[in-house]
């Protein structure tokens, strides 16, 4: 069984929330080289496109924006979770 390297993914949801590598690399202080190559790993792995370039700007393909949906629930719980463990509490989520 593969398992999903989540730094990858990470990553890959860093660029399509901020909309570019280089403002993803700013927010993650990571060089750009890094972040762009995480994201080739992650669509290696899938063994499709995440995202497509348009003129100068990077657009989430169909399997993007669904690995995107999933990538930011995945982020969200994550967040859930910490927030829990450090006596916070969800953000409205349904049990």
């Amino acid at each position: 069984m593969e398992w999903l390297n989540y730094h990858h993914l990470l990553y890959f949801w860093a660029v399509a929330r901020y909309g570019s590598v280089v403002r993803a690399s700013q927010e993650l202080r990571l060089a750009q080289p890094t972040i762009s190559g995480q994201v080739r790993r992650l669509e290696d792995v899938i063994g499709e496109k995440l995202f497509e370039r348009v003129g100068r700007r990077l657009v989430l393909t169909s399997v993007g924006r669904t690995v995107f949906r999933y990538a930011d629930e995945i982020f969200a719980l994550g967040q859930d979770s910490w927030a829990l463990s450090r006596g916070g509490s969800r953000r409205g989520r349904c049990a």
